[in-house]
């Protein structure tokens, strides 16, 4: 595909903005910039026409139009077409009277150049490509019916679908999405990133993200400070640890992974030899006695080590430099004792699986440690934060724990969420492959390795996620059904470098 870069952007920035910001900010980001809010319109138009252009669809465009200025940048865009002698319809899933200012006169100047609205489906209409100019930034709540109807109508169909700046139901701040939202192939977005698009099911209506500043994104970052950042590779894998020529194992840190209870060796056996892979010097393992023998075999670089009670445990805390407690753990007396010793360490400590169940029944403030919790975790989690934890978006979510643990937070999921205090990055790799059992187990294992080599909390969490989602990208080549988590493992090291 031809990507006109004048016109948008492939290559996203590293900060993300709400969709709020970006609505409330886009007008005087246009006065300093010495243009107006129509001149963004016939930009925004001209940057969705320049897409379009470069697919060449094989049958006729339909435009969804609403009536806000989202559906002006629609009546823009099939004015274009329509002037380049393509197959265009507009179908008004509102009635254009409503639209007012800017998007009104697009809508005139659609009219004026022989275009016609249509009021209602055709019932043989097959489009090639189907465009989302219904709702915006101000989208909330849940759709009317008459636009999830026209949305269920096209949800099988197998022409390209382009969303105008946000698909339609979903939250361009939140990351919410509501019941029946628009499932693009591609999103065009104006201005500024919206974090929205970017993390949880979200990312399954976006497709692929490109971004049009239409002149004025520079004077916007100069007025709105990010609400998150959206790191890039590059960021990210620069902050790898570096081994100087004369260094040993001890100087590479000593991790002690503690869990594996009764008929659980395999997680704890995943997430230390995870461990081992992104480059720990020391890896020791803690876990239930019957699982010894289970966990050392076939990875004698392992120091595994039967604990039968936390008198046992604290000659291994002692001498571990940063800890894990949580893979398959379980929640048995055993468990909470083990979990009792760690939580008066000093150390930098993973958090993961049945370790952040036992948190949520004795919640307690851990500034040393990282998080990890999927979203059911996450909701347990939270109980001690609010008694109404199912209205929370991924955002609300990551914030109300990071502040109330006052931990770093790894909110797993698509777009996975590293917060710590006020600072959040939004992860960009991984793929649906990665649901897939044990996979957490690795993350957690990585984590701490890159704790061990010295790295902050934050930038340990963010460097893990990036090379966990990474990767799994990498293993998902041959295949995405039947990933298995320890097929990570070779790709996990040749990240790392």
């Amino acid at each position: 595909m031809s990507i006109s870069q004048a016109k948008y952007l492939t290559n996203l920035p590293q900060v993300a903005y709400t969709a709020q910001a970006v609505q409330t900010n886009e007008a005087e980001a246009a006065r300093l910039a010495g243009t107006t809010l129509s001149a963004l319109m016939q930009r925004a138009g001209a940057a969705l026409f320049d897409y379009v252009s470069s697919l060449a669809p094989s049958g006729p465009i339909l435009i969804l139009t609403g009536k806000g200025n989202n559906g002006g940048d629609g009546y823009v865009l099939a004015r274009l077409c329509h002037q380049a002698g393509m197959r265009a319809e507009v179908l008004a899933l509102f009635d254009p009277q409503q639209l007012q200012g800017d998007a009104y006169e697009a809508y005139r100047d659609y009219l004026s150049s022989g275009g016609v609205v249509l009021d209602s489906m055709q019932p043989d209409s097959a489009p090639g490509l189907i465009v989302d100019a219904v709702f915006g930034s101000g989208f909330r709540g849940q759709l009317p019916e008459n636009v999830a109807a026209v949305f269920r109508r096209f949800a099988q169909s197998s022409a390209h679908r382009l969303a105008v700046d946000i698909p339609s139901g979903v939250n361009g701040s939140t990351s919410e999405v509501a019941c029946d939202a628009f499932i693009a192939d591609a999103t065009m977005t104006f201005i500024a990133l919206k974090q929205g698009l970017l993390s949880g099911s979200a990312k399954r209506h976006t497709g692929s993200v490109y971004l049009a500043p239409l002149g004025v994104g520079q004077e916007f970052a100069q007025l709105v400070c990010p609400s998150s950042h959206y790191f890039s590779a590059e960021t990210l894998m620069a902050k790898r640890p570096v081994r100087p020529i004369d260094t040993y194992k001890n100087r590479c840190g000593h991790v002690l992974l503690i869990g594996g209870g009764p008929g659980m060796a395999g997680a704890i056996r995943l997430a230390a030899e995870a461990c081992l892979r992104a480059g720990a010097g020391l890896v020791s393992v803690a876990t239930h006695p019957d699982n010894q023998a289970m966990v050392l075999q076939g990875r004698y670089e392992l120091m595994v080590h039967g604990v039968a009670n936390a008198q046992e445990l604290t000659p291994l805390l002692d001498k571990a430099d940063t800890l894990v407690i949580g893979p398959g753990l379980g929640q048995s007396e055993w468990a909470q004792a083990l979990f009792e010793a760690v939580r008066s360490c000093e150390q930098h400590v993973v958090v993961d699986a049945d370790g952040l169940n036992l948190l949520a029944s004795q919640p307690m403030q851990w500034q040393n440690a990282i998080l990890t919790p999927h979203w059911g975790e996450a909701m347990r989690l939270s109980t001690a934060v609010t008694t109404d934890a199912k209205t929370l978006s991924r955002f609300d979510m990551s914030n109300a724990l990071a502040q109330h643990y006052l931990a770093c937070v790894v909110l797993k999921g698509p777009g996975t969420l590293v917060q710590q205090a006020k600072r959040i990055n939004i992860n960009r790799s991984g793929c649906a492959a990665m649901a897939s059992a044990g996979m957490g187990d690795v993350l957690s294992g990585i984590i701490a390795a890159l704790l061990a080599q010295g790295l902050s909390k934050f930038d340990a969490a963010m460097l893990a996620v990036y090379i966990h989602g990474l990767a799994a990208e990498k293993a998902a080549h041959d295949g995405a059904h039947g990933l298995l988590a320890s097929d990570l493992f070779v790709h996990i090291r040749g990240i790392i470098g």
